[in-house]
Protein backbone atom coordinates (compact mmCIF):
# COMPACT_ATOMS: atom_id res chain seq x y z
CA UNK A 1 0.00 0.00 0.00
CA UNK A 2 1.28 3.43 -0.91
CA UNK A 3 0.94 6.19 1.67
CA UNK A 4 0.25 9.81 0.90
CA UNK A 5 3.50 11.75 0.57
CA UNK A 6 4.32 13.75 3.66
CA UNK A 7 6.60 16.74 3.15
CA UNK A 8 8.19 16.25 6.58
CA UNK A 9 10.09 13.23 5.23
CA UNK A 10 11.66 15.39 2.54
CA UNK A 11 13.19 17.74 5.11
CA UNK A 12 16.76 17.50 6.27
CA UNK A 13 17.68 16.28 9.75
CA UNK A 14 18.49 19.86 10.77
CA UNK A 15 15.05 21.02 9.64
CA UNK A 16 13.21 18.23 11.45
CA UNK A 17 15.08 19.06 14.67
CA UNK A 18 14.42 22.80 14.24
CA UNK A 19 12.36 24.25 17.15
CA UNK A 20 9.45 25.11 14.86
CA UNK A 21 8.88 21.38 14.27
CA UNK A 22 9.28 20.35 17.92
CA UNK A 23 6.31 20.21 20.25
CA UNK A 24 6.59 23.31 22.42
CA UNK A 25 5.14 21.49 25.42
CA UNK A 26 8.19 19.18 25.44
CA UNK A 27 10.85 21.88 25.50
CA UNK A 28 10.92 22.15 29.31
CA UNK A 29 11.84 18.49 29.80
CA UNK A 30 15.42 17.34 30.41
CA UNK A 31 16.61 13.73 30.27
CA UNK A 32 19.51 13.09 32.65
CA UNK A 33 21.56 9.88 32.51
CA UNK A 34 23.89 9.17 35.42
CA UNK A 35 27.12 7.48 34.31
CA UNK A 36 25.73 5.29 31.50
CA UNK A 37 28.13 2.48 30.62
CA UNK A 38 26.69 -0.03 28.14
CA UNK A 39 27.10 -0.01 24.40
CA UNK A 40 24.12 1.33 22.52
CA UNK A 41 22.06 2.59 25.46
CA UNK A 42 22.85 6.29 25.03
CA UNK A 43 22.25 6.04 21.30
CA UNK A 44 18.94 4.26 21.89
CA UNK A 45 17.92 6.96 24.38
CA UNK A 46 18.71 9.66 21.80
CA UNK A 47 16.49 7.93 19.24
CA UNK A 48 13.66 7.62 21.80
CA UNK A 49 14.00 11.30 22.62
CA UNK A 50 13.67 12.10 18.93
CA UNK A 51 10.56 9.88 18.73
CA UNK A 52 8.92 11.97 21.44
CA UNK A 53 10.22 15.39 20.37
CA UNK A 54 12.70 15.86 23.19
CA UNK A 55 16.06 17.56 22.66
CA UNK A 56 17.67 18.22 26.06
CA UNK A 57 20.02 15.38 27.02
CA UNK A 58 22.37 15.67 29.99
CA UNK A 59 24.92 13.06 30.98
CA UNK A 60 26.70 12.73 34.31
CA UNK A 61 30.15 11.42 33.49
CA UNK A 62 30.85 10.89 29.80
CA UNK A 63 29.34 9.34 26.71
CA UNK A 64 30.63 5.73 26.61
CA UNK A 65 33.55 5.35 24.22
CA UNK A 66 31.74 2.70 22.27
CA UNK A 67 29.72 2.95 19.13
CA UNK A 68 26.50 4.39 20.53
CA UNK A 69 25.74 6.30 17.36
CA UNK A 70 24.61 3.28 15.37
CA UNK A 71 21.40 3.11 17.43
CA UNK A 72 20.84 6.88 17.28
CA UNK A 73 19.34 6.71 13.80
CA UNK A 74 18.48 10.27 12.63
CA UNK A 75 19.15 11.43 16.21
CA UNK A 76 22.90 11.92 16.15
CA UNK A 77 22.49 15.65 16.80
CA UNK A 78 21.02 14.91 20.23
CA UNK A 79 24.21 13.05 21.12
CA UNK A 80 26.38 15.76 19.58
CA UNK A 81 24.62 18.40 21.69
CA UNK A 82 24.44 16.39 24.93
CA UNK A 83 25.67 18.35 27.94
CA UNK A 84 28.22 16.64 30.20
CA UNK A 85 28.46 17.19 33.97
CA UNK A 86 30.85 15.87 36.65
CA UNK A 87 28.05 14.97 39.09
CA UNK A 88 24.27 14.91 39.43
CA UNK A 89 24.13 17.97 41.65
CA UNK A 90 25.64 20.16 38.95
CA UNK A 91 23.50 18.52 36.24
CA UNK A 92 20.27 19.55 37.96
CA UNK A 93 21.42 22.86 39.47
CA UNK A 94 19.33 25.03 37.13
CA UNK A 95 16.23 22.80 37.06
CA UNK A 96 13.09 23.65 39.02
CA UNK A 97 11.94 20.08 39.71
CA UNK A 98 13.59 16.68 39.34
CA UNK A 99 12.08 13.20 39.35
CA UNK A 100 14.29 10.19 40.06
CA UNK A 101 13.22 7.05 38.18
CA UNK A 102 13.93 4.02 40.33
CA UNK A 103 13.07 0.33 40.62
CA UNK A 104 13.46 0.48 44.41
CA UNK A 105 10.66 1.18 46.84
CA UNK A 106 10.09 0.70 50.55
CA UNK A 107 9.59 2.49 53.85
CA UNK A 108 12.76 4.55 53.41
CA UNK A 109 12.26 4.88 49.65
CA UNK A 110 8.70 6.17 49.23
CA UNK A 111 7.16 6.21 45.79
CA UNK A 112 5.53 9.46 44.73
CA UNK A 113 4.19 8.53 41.32
CA UNK A 114 3.98 5.98 38.57
CA UNK A 115 4.92 6.85 34.96
CA UNK A 116 1.41 8.00 34.05
CA UNK A 117 1.29 10.34 37.06
CA UNK A 118 4.77 11.61 36.25
CA UNK A 119 3.73 12.41 32.68
CA UNK A 120 0.72 14.39 33.88
CA UNK A 121 2.84 16.23 36.48
CA UNK A 122 5.45 17.24 33.92
CA UNK A 123 2.89 18.61 31.49
CA UNK A 124 0.88 20.37 34.18
CA UNK A 125 3.99 22.39 35.03
CA UNK A 126 5.17 23.60 31.64
CA UNK A 127 6.49 26.86 33.08
CA UNK A 128 9.13 24.90 35.04
CA UNK A 129 12.31 23.17 33.86
CA UNK A 130 11.85 19.53 34.85
CA UNK A 131 14.45 16.79 34.84
CA UNK A 132 13.83 13.04 34.59
CA UNK A 133 16.82 11.33 36.21
CA UNK A 134 17.87 7.79 35.30
CA UNK A 135 20.57 5.82 37.13
CA UNK A 136 23.31 3.47 36.03
CA UNK A 137 22.37 0.31 34.17
CA UNK A 138 24.12 -1.84 36.81
CA UNK A 139 22.93 -0.42 40.14
CA UNK A 140 20.89 2.68 39.48
CA UNK A 141 21.18 5.79 41.64
CA UNK A 142 22.85 5.98 45.02
CA UNK A 143 20.68 7.01 47.98
CA UNK A 144 22.49 10.34 48.02
CA UNK A 145 21.76 10.95 44.34
CA UNK A 146 18.10 9.98 44.71
CA UNK A 147 17.84 12.37 47.67
CA UNK A 148 18.86 15.26 45.39
CA UNK A 149 15.59 14.76 43.48
CA UNK A 150 12.37 16.02 45.04
CA UNK A 151 10.29 13.10 43.82
CA UNK A 152 10.62 9.44 42.94
CA UNK A 153 8.88 7.57 40.13
CA UNK A 154 8.52 3.79 40.21
CA UNK A 155 7.80 1.73 37.09
CA UNK A 156 5.62 -1.28 38.05
CA UNK A 157 7.19 -4.52 36.83
CA UNK A 158 7.67 -8.18 37.69
CA UNK A 159 8.65 -8.10 41.40
CA UNK A 160 11.02 -11.01 40.79
CA UNK A 161 12.75 -9.10 38.00
CA UNK A 162 11.92 -5.36 38.22
CA UNK A 163 15.07 -3.95 36.63
CA UNK A 164 14.45 -2.47 33.17
CA UNK A 165 16.99 -1.66 30.51
CA UNK A 166 17.93 2.03 30.62
CA UNK A 167 16.51 2.84 27.18
CA UNK A 168 13.28 0.96 27.99
CA UNK A 169 12.80 2.98 31.17
CA UNK A 170 13.39 6.23 29.30
CA UNK A 171 10.91 5.12 26.63
CA UNK A 172 8.15 4.46 29.18
CA UNK A 173 8.56 7.82 30.92
CA UNK A 174 8.94 9.91 27.79
CA UNK A 175 5.90 8.28 26.19
CA UNK A 176 3.78 9.23 29.20
CA UNK A 177 5.05 12.82 29.04
CA UNK A 178 4.40 12.99 25.31
CA UNK A 179 0.95 11.47 25.70
CA UNK A 180 -0.03 14.49 27.78
CA UNK A 181 1.58 17.04 25.45
CA UNK A 182 -1.68 18.18 23.90
CA UNK A 183 -3.64 18.26 27.15
CA UNK A 184 -4.93 21.71 28.06
CA UNK A 185 -3.78 22.76 31.50
CA UNK A 186 -4.61 25.94 33.33
CA UNK A 187 -1.41 27.98 33.45
CA UNK A 188 -0.56 28.86 37.04
CA UNK A 189 2.35 30.80 38.43
CA UNK A 190 4.10 27.85 40.04
CA UNK A 191 6.96 28.64 42.42
CA UNK A 192 10.25 28.28 40.56
CA UNK A 193 13.48 26.85 42.01
CA UNK A 194 14.49 30.06 43.81
CA UNK A 195 11.07 30.61 45.37
CA UNK A 196 10.86 26.91 46.23
CA UNK A 197 14.24 26.96 48.00
CA UNK A 198 13.50 30.28 49.75
CA UNK A 199 10.27 28.84 51.17
CA UNK A 200 11.99 25.65 52.29
CA UNK A 201 14.83 27.59 53.97
CA UNK A 202 12.34 29.87 55.73
CA UNK A 203 10.40 26.91 57.11
CA UNK A 204 13.59 25.20 58.32
CA UNK A 205 14.85 28.42 59.95
CA UNK A 206 11.61 28.89 61.88
CA UNK A 207 11.54 25.25 62.98
CA UNK A 208 15.13 25.59 64.17
CA UNK A 209 14.36 28.77 66.10
CA UNK A 210 11.55 27.11 68.08
CA UNK A 211 13.58 24.05 69.05
CA UNK A 212 11.82 21.62 66.75
CA UNK A 213 14.93 19.61 65.87
CA UNK A 214 16.39 17.03 68.24
CA UNK A 215 20.08 16.85 69.16
CA UNK A 216 20.36 13.45 67.52
CA UNK A 217 17.87 13.90 64.71
CA UNK A 218 16.74 10.58 63.16
CA UNK A 219 15.15 12.27 60.13
CA UNK A 220 16.47 14.43 57.33
CA UNK A 221 13.91 17.22 57.67
CA UNK A 222 15.45 19.22 54.86
CA UNK A 223 14.72 16.36 52.45
CA UNK A 224 11.28 15.76 53.98
CA UNK A 225 10.23 19.39 53.46
CA UNK A 226 11.79 19.37 49.99
CA UNK A 227 9.72 16.31 49.14
CA UNK A 228 6.56 17.71 50.74
CA UNK A 229 6.76 20.99 48.84
CA UNK A 230 7.40 19.18 45.56
CA UNK A 231 4.29 17.04 46.09
CA UNK A 232 2.32 20.15 47.04
CA UNK A 233 3.76 21.98 44.01
CA UNK A 234 2.93 25.42 45.45
CA UNK A 235 2.02 28.43 43.38
CA UNK A 236 3.88 31.67 44.10
CA UNK A 237 0.91 32.81 46.19
CA UNK A 238 0.85 29.56 48.15
CA UNK A 239 4.59 29.82 48.85
CA UNK A 240 4.00 33.31 50.22
CA UNK A 241 1.17 32.03 52.46
CA UNK A 242 3.41 29.28 53.82
CA UNK A 243 5.96 31.88 54.87
CA UNK A 244 3.16 33.92 56.40
CA UNK A 245 1.98 30.90 58.41
CA UNK A 246 5.47 30.06 59.66
CA UNK A 247 6.07 33.71 60.53
CA UNK A 248 3.04 33.54 62.85
CA UNK A 249 4.52 30.44 64.49
CA UNK A 250 7.69 32.47 65.04
CA UNK A 251 5.63 35.28 66.62
CA UNK A 252 3.86 32.80 68.93
CA UNK A 253 7.23 31.53 70.27
CA UNK A 254 9.34 34.70 70.23
CA UNK A 255 6.84 37.54 70.44
CA UNK A 256 8.02 39.05 67.17
CA UNK A 257 7.97 38.21 63.50
CA UNK A 258 10.87 36.89 61.46
CA UNK A 259 10.01 38.90 58.36
CA UNK A 260 9.43 37.52 54.88
CA UNK A 261 8.90 38.52 51.28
Amino acid sequence: MFHKWDPVFSRSLEEIRHPQYLHQSMNHVYIILVEPIYQGNVGAVARIMNNFELSHLRIVGSIPQKNDFYLAVHSEDILDNAELFPDLQSAIADLDRTIAVSRRKGKMKPVDMNPEMAGAYVQKNRTLKIGLVFGRETWGLTDEEAALCQMRCYIPANPKFPSLNLAQAVSILTYEVYKNADEKHEVEEIADKKQFQDTKSYMLDVLGSIGFFQEEEPYDWSHIIDHMLARMNPTKQMAYRLKQMFNRIHVAFHGKGKGYQ
